[in-house]
């Protein structure tokens, strides 16, 4: 948005790759279809390093991965935890592919829940969650506005920043109803919401495969994907496991060049045989949805009809380095926080 402004051009003119970290030093390339000279570019706390012609504009999903390097804050005396937790992960063939928490939003931690409610069509309680939650919320605001019901009281009550929750109250203002409120919001922000409920299936269903069966454990009717040397899955054929081919397949995992996936779920989703498909269906019937709740009926633009995410994945070019850093390179759409918690989890004690 900053650099349209700056060169007075739509936004829809600049490609990316994927977004990066907000609180971080980050790279990246960026496509601008325009004629423009590099030096206008003037953006407050960014530089351009770099700029050439190509002809191919850069689209979401082309990179390969993304390079990291965080510093933990740690104790001097950790290196030797880290390194150990380093080849722990190693030998069990890497660590859970789980979504990170900034999935599911980075203040209120509810963005699932959001979508959960429009999934099951409850497009009411869907813009009520967002504005308020009051298992979740302690602002005075949200929660006079949950007992009230009054836009007109809560419009003077919650603070002018908080503009997608002001959008719906002036909605319920307008029309009477949240019915129908989440339709001011752009299709993306919506879109985001079931995506971060597919997300937290994903996590559920993964958690308990580890419990149950093993983070990389193959057995009869698991989906099985190909996976290059950054553990980006193969947009080939799916394999699944059965009793002719599963020893080679398991050989094959232990080689780092399949993984096992987990679903997520979709209404073109085929649930997982055996055991996972049985964890599958439980933690569905859990939820109280089905596979065909995610045409939704409110939202149709919002269907979604699922995929398949692999299980576990491990960091390229790992290093610890002597100020407490680690170095690596992870996959596209792999989370760096799955892999951090991972090094910090209590058991550790720094």
């Amino acid at each position: 948005m900053r650099l349209s402004r700056e060169l007075h051009i739509s936004n829809k003119r600049i490609t990316y790759c994927g977004t990066k970290d907000k609180r971080a030093v980050t790279t990246q390339y960026f496509c601008i279809n325009s004629d423009f000279d590099p030096a206008q570019i003037k953006l407050g706390g960014a530089e351009v390093l770099e700029a050439f012609r190509t002809d191919r504009m850069l689209s979401l999903g082309d990179l390969l991965g993304n390079r990291f390097t965080i510093d933990l804050h740690l104790k001097n005396d950790a290196i030797a935890a880290l390194q150990e937790t380093a080849n722990q992960l190693k030998e069990r063939g890497g660590f859970p592919n789980y979504f990170g928490l900034q999935r599911f939003g980075s203040i209120r931690t509810n963005t699932h829940m959001v979508g959960k409610l429009m999934v099951q069509g409850k497009d009411e309680e869907a813009a009520m969650e967002y504005i308020c939650d009051p298992s979740m919320d302690r602002d005075q605001y949200r929660i006079d506005f949950y007992n009230s019901q009054d836009p007109r009281s809560a419009l003077r009550d919650f603070p002018e920043h908080l503009n997608f929750e002001r959008s719906l109250l002036g909605y319920m203002v307008e029309h009477g109803t949240l019915r129908g409120a989440l339709s001011v919001f752009p299709k993306n922000l919506r879109m985001i919401f079931v995506h971060a409920y597919q997300s937290y299936l994903y996590n559920l269903i993964l958690s308990r495969r580890m419990e149950q069966i093993g983070l990389n454990e193959v057995y009869d009717g698991d989906v099985l994907v190909e996976v290059d040397g950054y553990f980006n899955q193969s947009r080939g054929k799916m394999i699944t496991a059965n009793s002719l081919n599963i020893t080679m397949l398991r050989q094959m995992v232990s080689q780092n060049r399949l993984r096992p996936t987990v679903p997520l779920i979709g209404f073109d989703t085929r649930l997982t045989g055996g055991r996972q498909g049985e964890i599958e269906r439980s933690i569905m019937e859990g939820e109280g949805i089905t596979e065909s709740m995610f045409r939704l009926r409110n939202y149709p633009d919002l269907s979604s009809s699922g995929e398949r995410r692999i299980t576990s994945a491990l960091p390229s070019d790992f290093a610890i380095l002597d100020n407490m850093a680690l170095s690596f390179i992870l996959g596209r759409g792999t989370y760096a926080t799955s892999l951090i918690r991972e090094f910090l989890k209590e058991k550790m004690n720094y």
